[in-house]
Formats: structure tokens, C-alpha cells, sequence
């Protein structure tokens, strides 16, 4: 088999189990499909490294020890092996990569006429079909109208895992909560989810069609905000919103969530939250405080928005509310009570925050 057919299945192999559309991966995966050819001279593995390539051809046949699951299980274990030696997380992507490209590199000579020494060191050699006329030979007419169709498979898988994978694909195609259930789970901690919702406002029964950054999960649905600030409650129940018709997700760009949790101990609110605040920081805060005057924070319902903030007694309960709007409600309350905090930082950089609309 050619070696930009190698490359070609080995790179698609990587992608489509990955489920990523990163090049430095899939060049991996790709290259580590040339790598079972070192036991020829004339490969670009072999030309690359003679020595090893000598080694292997003068002591046994072409596709015979290279070709077998005992040299994946080789790779795999070197590959991993160093990556948890170096411990270094981000490196156990290429050990999967160099993994799936290797055998895939191998299995593939499996629909050659020679086939290849699967279980090595047993001789015997697996191939596939039975037929020897529809085996591929290499350099064949047959191998270039693979290697055709092997071309549109990369660029679908390619394209597939750059708009979010098969996962977002499919959600996009029944459009079911469920759906976006498992996007956010997903990739919820490494990238901004959006929701493209269509439905209608609970309020008036208007309709809300657009895309909003999933929040956090509440129930059966989703607390989102607008690109403007609103913050909503989407999904199917009672106190929601917006009652969704159709929602998809799509993976946005890269964020990190952060969540922290902060004690206050008859502390002032804008002094403790004064590091999650400004500086284009997107921010969420959650819990139950009690305030030493709440006679002097007033809230005036929104019907139209998510009740991020609500007073009971002395009590304010919080959830999902922007650090923004708690600060200026509430800053100079003297509070008791436990908070947590949901911060989302993009691309390592500090993610620009809507102006919150927000009348409560």
C-alpha cells in the first residue's frame, strides 16, 4: 500500500476516534501510519531510519513483526509509558494518537495480497477479503480509486470534528435536550456552549429564536444568557422562561471554567468579590447568605428573566447571578454565608462580559 494511503487512514483513523480536528493530532496519528513500513529499506520510515529498517529486514519478512498487535501493544506501552514517566497530561492525546495511528497503519495492509502477520509470531498471515482478485495491490488502478474515495472521507471527518463532531452533528439533527445535555458534559469545562434556541417567552407567549451562552444546567433545562446580559431559564418546565421548541448546542471557542468557593464571615460583599469583578471577567455566583440589612436591598421583579437573586427575611439566595449586578445590588451588605463561584476565562485570556440588563 502506498504511503499517502497510510497516511491518509491513519490521519482519519485519529480524527474520527479522537473526535478532533487539531493538526499537530492528526499529523501524529498520521506519520505513526508509516511507522510498521521500517521493516522495508525502500519505505519512508525505512529511509528515514536505516538502521532500524536494516535490522528488521535482514532478520524477518516484510509485514510480519511490525504488522502484528504484539508491536502495537509495544507502541501503546512506550507511548504511554513516557507520557505518565514525564507526567505530563498533555501529552497522553499523541500517545492515544501515535496508538490508533500505528495500528491503523498495519491494519490496513490486511486488504493487501500478502496480508500481513497479525498474531506474530505465528505465521500465519490474515487477510481480507478471501478473494485473492479483490485484494489491493500496490500501486494498483484499484489502490488510486481508494485512495480517492479515502480523500472525501478525510475532508468529511475533518469538517465534521471542526464544526464540534459527530455528537454536535447529531444533536443539530434531532435537536433534543438530551442532546445538549451531553455537548455541555461533554466539553462544558474546556469550551463556551451555545444554545441556538427557538421558542417562546412563558411571559406573553412572544417568540425567542437566537443564540445564548449556556450557563449552567438547572433540572430539565438550561440556564443561559443572551448576548446582551438577560439571563433565562430555558427548557420545558414550569418556572422556565423560555419553553423551548427546538434547541441545539454547538462548541464554541475555547474557556476554561473555574469554580471556587468563598466563606464570608459577616464580611462586606464588594470587598470579597471584588476579584471576580471587572476586567472583562464573566462570572456567576451561587449560594445562600445572610445580610446584616436586608431592609436596604430592594429588588424589583423582571418578569422576562431568570429570579438569579431573591430575598427571604435576611436571606438572599443566589443562583446563577452575575458578579456584576450582586456587587452593585448588594456590595456594601455585610453578608454570612457560603457562595460558590463559576468564572470563565477564553482562550487564557479574560472573557469580555455582556452588560447585564438585568431589573431585579
Amino acid at each position: 500500500m502506498l504511503g499517502v494511503s497510510h497516511l491518509l487512514i491513519s490521519g482519519t483513523a485519529t480524527s474520527l476516534i479522537l473526535g478532533t480536528a487539531d493538526p499537530s493530532l492528526i499529523m501524529v496519528g498520521a506519520i505513526a501510519g508509516l511507522l510498521p513500513d521500517i521493516d522495508v529499506s525502500t519505505s519512508p520510515a525505512g529511509r528515514v531510519l536505516p538502521w532500524v529498517s536494516a535490522f528488521f529486514e535482514r532478520r524477518m519478512p516484510h509485514r510480519s513483526c511490525t504488522h502484528s498487535l504484539v508491536a502495537s501493544a509495544v507502541v501503546a506501552v512506550l507511548g504511554y509509558g513516557i507520557t505518565i514517566f514525564l507526567e505530563e497530561k498533555s501529552f497522553i492525546a499523541y500517545a492515544h494518537a501515535v496508538t490508533i495511528g500505528y495500528f491503523f497503519g498495519w491494519f490496513a495492509d490486511c486488504f493487501t495480497r500478502g496480508g500481513v502477520e497479525m498474531f506474530w509470531p505465528s505465521p500465519v498471515r490474515c487477510v481480507c477479503p478471501g478473494n485473492r482478485n479483490f485484494r489491493l495491490k500496490t500501486g494498483s488502478n484499484a489502490e488510486y480509486g481508494v485512495l480517492i474515495t479515502l480523500v472525501a472521507i478525510s475532508l468529511s471527518v475533518f469538517s465534521l470534528n471542526s464544526n464540534g463532531g459527530l455528537l454536535t452533528q447529531f444533536n443539530r439533527l434531532i435537536a433534543s435536550p438530551s442532546g445538549v445535555e451531553q455537548i455541555y458534559n461533554q466539553s462544558g469545562s474546556t469550551h463556551l456552549i451555545i444554545a441556538n434556541i427557538k421558542g417562546v417567552r412563558t411571559s406573553d407567549r412572544s417568540k425567542i429564536t437566537g443564540d445564548f451562552l449556556i450557563i449552567q444546567a438547572s433540572g430539565q433545562g438550561f440556564i443561559v444568557q443572551s448576548n446582551s446580559g438577560q439571563i433565562y431559564k430555558a427548557g420545558t418546565e414550569p418556572d422556565c422562561q423560555i419553553l423551548t421548541e427546538k434547541i441545539t448546542a454547538d462548541v464554541g471557542a475555547a474557556a476554561i471554567t473555574n469554580f471556587e468557593s468563598l466563606t464570608l464571615e459577616d464580611d462586606e460583599l464588594s470587598e470579597k468579590l471584588a476579584p471576580y469583578k471587572g476586567s472583562g471577567k464573566l462570572a456567576f455566583i451561587s449560594g445562600e447568605v445572610t445580610l446584616d440589612d436586608p431592609d436596604d436591598a430592594t429588588l424589583s421583579a423582571d418578569p422576562y428573566q431568570f429570579p438569579f437573586a431573591r430575598i427571604t427575611a435576611n436571606t438572599l439566595k443566589l443562583e446563577a447571578a452575575p458578579v456584576d449586578y450582586v456587587v452593585t445590588k448588594f456590595g456594601e451588605q455585610f453578608a454570612t454565608g457560603q457562595l460558590s463561584i463559576r468564572s470563565i476565562i477564553k482562550n487564557g485570556e479574560t472573557f469580555t462580559n455582556p452588560s447585564t440588563q438585568a431589573q431585579f
